[in-house]
């Protein structure tokens, strides 16, 4: 099924309303597509410390839980500008590179041995269906991990029907379509999987509809459209907490907001994605965050991302943005 979210002040086209079949849905449920308005409120960063820190403080008071989500980006750069974006097509400096199909496996292959079953992002700062490979890439991971969820989040240019359903066959667990005009149309690939939605029914295909020059969170100083906070933003982040985000070079960066990689914990080539996850690099951050502290982390002391990630599911209950 294939599940759009418009922002909340815009009215869906009539095509989409009218539609007879369920195949296409308009949602407003944010467990299926958050507005980036629903994020970074004042009262999320307030309750990311009252109520998330706490739990996080337990977690990991005694033991050193391990990462449950895993983002590898298989390669680098993206075909699209949008102006909050640090590696879009008009401004990312990075060196334009892929991952080994070799060093993919080796990934698969240690996250295999630890028989995880949490989420693996299949993109980072890229656009993932550049990459050729990726509907092998798909089906490696899904052969290693036969229990994770599976994901990839598109800008959408690139997808055709015929493609989505080879990644879905694959193994796909759920595609994401940042579909990014002015925030009220779709573009022209959404409305031609919209046209084969029948045929697309069985998979997770989610839409948010978006605008290209959004002002977001300042992506730790990157963010080329928001300027570095006048004051140190201070308050816990989850994220070193639950994400490892492996880079097409290798190198496992801080968090997803680390685009151009500046504080790199080890590269996967060098050690075992364990050990990186229980290097001192992390320990440091994850010291000064349990503290609500950013102040002298080089990208934290710069990023007002209101540091949510929802914890495992084994603290005994869910825990939401709705929570804060």
């Amino acid at each position: 099924m294939i599940r759009i979210r418009f922002p909340t002040a815009v009215r869906p086209p009539a095509e989409l309303q009218d539609r007879p079949d369920d195949s296409v849905e308009i949602t407003h449920d944010t467990a299926v597509i958050a507005l980036e308005s629903e994020k970074n409120r004042p009262e999320h960063v307030d309750g990311v410390n009252t109520v998330l820190r706490p739990i996080f403080e337990q977690m990991w008071h005694h033991a050193s839980p391990l990462f449950r989500i895993v983002s590898v980006e298989t390669r680098s750069s993206c075909n699209y500008t949008c102006s909050f974006c640090p590696v879009s097509r008009s401004v990312d400096p990075r060196e334009a590179g892929e991952m080994s199909l070799e060093l993919l496996q080796r990934i698969a292959g240690e996250l295999a041995d630890l028989r995880f079953a949490g989420r693996i992002a299949l993109f980072g700062n890229n656009e993932p269906l550049l990459d050729r490979r990726l509907a092998d890439i798909v089906r490696m991971f899904r052969s290693s991990c036969p229990k994770a969820d599976l994901r990839i989040l598109t800008n959408g240019v690139l997808a055709t029907p015929d493609l989505v359903g080879e990644l879905f066959e694959a193994g796909l667990s759920t595609l994401t379509v940042n579909n990014y005009t002015d925030g009220r149309r779709l573009i022209a690939p959404v409305w031609t999987l919209i046209a084969a939605a029948d045929r697309l029914r069985p998979f997770d295909i989610r839409i948010s509809v978006r605008s290209r020059t959004e002002t977001l969170t300042t992506r730790a100083g990157l963010a080329p459209n928001k300027p570095h906070p006048t004051r140190t933003p201070q308050g816990f982040c989850a994220l070193p907490f639950t994400d490892l985000h492996i880079s097409y070079t290798g190198d496992v960066n801080l968090c997803c907001f680390d685009a151009y990689g500046s504080v790199s914990m080890g590269k996967v080539t060098d050690a075992s994605i364990v050990d990186i996850w229980q290097a001192p690099g992390f320990a440091v951050h994850r010291r000064s965050l349990l503290r609500g502290s950013r102040a002298g982390l080089s990208l934290c002391q710069h990023c007002d991302f209101d540091g949510f990630r929802e914890p495992a599911t084994n603290v005994g209950r869910k825990v939401t943005r709705a929570d804060l």
